[in-house]
Parts: C-alpha cells; structure tokens; sequence
C-alpha cells in the first residue's frame, strides 16, 4: 500500500513538472526576442579570434585557412589577429601551423602562434584561454578594452565574415559584454546524431537563447562566444568543465551584461558517434554540477543580478540534478500505468499516455518551427518531422546526469577533450 502511495505521489510530481515545463515554453516562446540591432556604423574595432588547440592535426589546416581567409574580407575599420594557442598537442598540430603561417597569404589578419608545453599545458579550455588573455593584454594598442573584442572559435568552428560584421554591429549598438553566436552543424548528411544535434542547437537552444534575450541574458556557448577585452581581463575563465558557462555566471556576478544574436551562425562538426557524444555531455552535465556547487548561493545574493535572472539561471544548474528524481518519477509512474492495464483500469492509463504525448509533441513542434525559422535547409514539415525524432534522442540522453554525478561523488574531474575530424575523444589530464 505504501509503495503505490509512494508511486502515485511520484507521478503527481511528474505530471505537475511536465505541466510547468509545457507552460514555461509556451510563454517564453512567445516572449522570446530574435531581432538584435546589428547595424553596423564604422566604429574602429580590434579583433582577436582565439582558437585552443589540442591535437587537430586532422582539421586545423582546413578549419583554420577557411577563417582566417573569411577575417582578410572584413573592412579596414576591424583590425584582425588570429590567436592559435597549441595546448600541449602530441601530433602534428604545432607543425601544421607553422607550416599554415608560411604559406596562407593573410594581407590583412595577423597571425600569432602560442605553444604551451606540459606540465603547464592540457589543464582544460580554460586554462588555454586564459594563456591566450594573457598573452593579448601585453600587445601594444590604440584601442580600448570595450573595442578590442575576443572571439572564441574551437577547431572545428567557421563563422562568416558577414556574421562577424554582424558581432561587431551588436557590440555597436547594444550595452553588452558578450555577444553569443548561434552553433549550427557544418554537415547532417547520413548520420542520425549529427541531425540530432542541429535540432538541439539551432532549434531548441536557440530558442533558449532567445528566450534568455527577453530577461536580459545569454549564456557563452563554448565555440561562438565574443567578448569584449574589458569583460575578459575582469572575469576571466575558470576550472570548471563547463568553462563558458562558467564564464557566464562570473560575468554576471560582476555586473556584465549578455546578448544572444541568432541570426549569426557558427559551424561546427557534430560527434558523430555514441561513446564520444556520452562522453562530452557527461564532460558538460558535471561541469553544471560543479558550477552550482560553487555558485548558486553566489547568484541568489548578489545585487547585481536581476530576480528573473537569477530564477533562470538557478533553474538551469538545479535541472541536472532534478531530472535524475524526475526520471524514476516518470519510471515509476510508468509501472503503475502498466499494473493498471492488467488491473483491468485502461481508461486513466490511455488519459495520461495520450496527454503526456500530446504535450510532448506540441512542445517539439514549437522546436521544429523554430528549427526551421533558423535553418533554410529544409521544408516546414521536415524540421518538424526531425524534432519529433529529438524526443527519442533525449531520452537517449537522459541517463547523462546519473553518470555526472557519480563522477562528481568520485572526484573524477578529467577533461576529456572532443576531438574533431576523427569522431573519436583526446584525452587531456
């Protein structure tokens, strides 16, 4: 008697969850804000792209060329630098750089070549950031710290130099010391993943994004993220393995202001296979575990940042946390539904199925429009058609916080790297 009780109760939390989770999306997606003035005036700027580097000897000649021939497109107004920090690489990343150097004809983009060598090297993306900071804070410069911007691109990353024009426009016209691109994946061709992950980028984080916008804040996402050198040099990244959102909520602690511009795109490569997909989203699920561990208490009092900001973020750092009880919830709530089949009790069991999935599909629906807003792929019905197959997908990833966080009890805080152009992981201590 106990037990079903007990059952019962969990599924009351399940459904009330769900119920909220369908109301928060349906308000925010009506709120959400996509139209960022990006106007563009000829305001001098200096621009430095930092991309970390641990052994891409499979993409950097590619990756690397094609951004830096796409920074020589911009104006004279924008002075560019390119930063390639080799983080203690044991291929051949280093030489293909110098041997990149020597050979792409770059008139207009200064390219700096950083090696770190162990111990110092591999201690996270962070770190390697940071080394990089350092290292454009001693260039001599006419600009100031709110017109020098730094930009983060990862190996894999290309970003236009419209969209770039377009960075630089937000900067211009909005009172921000960050401007978060929208991540899209370069390629979703005959890989059920990579498919997969495009929705989740560009459809339901995006719209996350956006809906961060209304409230006045967005959230660094790793490749796409610029900075002003102002808000670096103050904030700067941490430890965490969640390193861009934890630069986030240090920016935020200390007054700075975010913006999200989705009509500004960076590609990267999708992970194409289960075992490295397991391992980044374990890599993120405990590095969100580590940064409310250390923050929460911080965002609650701090007077610097707004209530409904602070009710978004705390959200966002409990949920890993939260979806592991949800998940036996919805397990639990699950065998009752069976025990009620055979209990002869069909009719409740077909209400809750038939509500549940609903409302799972409306909420998906509202991803796919927003998918399809935000790529010119594919047709209407198709995007809608693909964020439907997401449901299962995430629930693939479900399982990724119970994983997190036995690491988190563990100790265990190995920065285990996503490599690109390989499908597979390099480790970095």
């Amino acid at each position: 008697m106990n037990i079903v009780i007990f059952t019962k109760i969990l599924l009351v939390v399940s459904l009330i969850t769900f119920l909220s989770y369908l109301l928060w999306f349906s308000v925010f997606y009506l709120e959400r804000v996509k139209d960022v003035n990006c106007k563009v005036d000829g305001t001098p700027y200096n621009l430095f792209i930092m991309v970390p580097l641990l052994n891409e000897e499979m993409t950097v000649s590619t990756y690397v060329k094609n951004l830096i021939l796409e920074l020589n497109k911009l104006g004279n107004n924008i002075q560019t630098n390119i930063i390639l920090i080799n983080d203690g690489s044991t291929d051949n990343t280093l030489r293909n750089l110098q041997y990149l150097e020597g050979s792409i004809n770059s008139p207009h983009t200064k390219i700096h070549i950083l090696n770190r060598t162990l111990p110092n090297a591999q201690q996270g993306k962070g770190s390697a950031l940071n080394f990089g900071l350092d290292y454009i804070s001693n260039i001599p410069t006419s600009y100031d710290s709110t017109h020098t911007i730094v930009g983060i691109v990862d190996a894999d990353g290309f970003i236009s130099a419209d969209h770039i024009k377009m960075i630089i426009g937000a900067f211009e016209n909005n009172d921000v010391g960050m401007v978060q691109t929208a991540v899209s994946m370069n390629s979703t061709k005959h890989n059920w993943l990579s498919k997969m992950q495009d929705i989740e980028f560009l459809g339901a984080n995006s719209f996350m994004q956006e809906s961060r916008n209304k409230i006045g804040q967005a959230i660094a996402s790793g490749n796409g993220q610029f900075i002003t050198l102002k808000m670096a040099q103050e904030v700067r990244w941490g430890n965490s393995l969640l390193e861009d959102f934890e630069f986030t909520v240090r920016g935020l602690l200390k007054g700075f202001k975010t913006i999200f511009v989705p009509h500004a795109v960076v590609y990267q490569e999708a992970v194409q296979k289960v075992h490295p997909l397991f391992k980044q989203r374990i890599r993120w699920c405990q590095g969100s575990m580590q940064c409310w561990a250390k923050y929460s208490l911080r965002i609650l009092k701090s007077p610097l940042i707004h209530n409904s900001v602070k009710t978004d973020m705390l959200l966002f750092l409990t949920l890993p946390f939260f979806s592991m009880i949800l998940n036996v919830a919805n397990s639990f709530s699950a065998l009752l539904q069976i025990n009620n089949i055979f209990t002869r009790k069909p009719l409740p069991v077909m209400i809750v199925f038939f509500t549940v999935l609903l409302f799972t599909l409306f909420v998906w629906l509202l991803m796919g429009l927003e998918y399809h807003q935000n790529s010119d792929r594919f047709s209407l019905v198709r995007c809608v058609l693909r964020s439907w197959e997401c449901i299962i997908y995430n629930y693939f990833l479900s399982f990724i916080p119970y994983f997190a966080f036995t690491y988190l009890l563990m100790g265990r805080a190995k920065w285990d790297k996503t490599a690109h152009g390989s499908g597979q992981t390099a480790n970095a201590n």
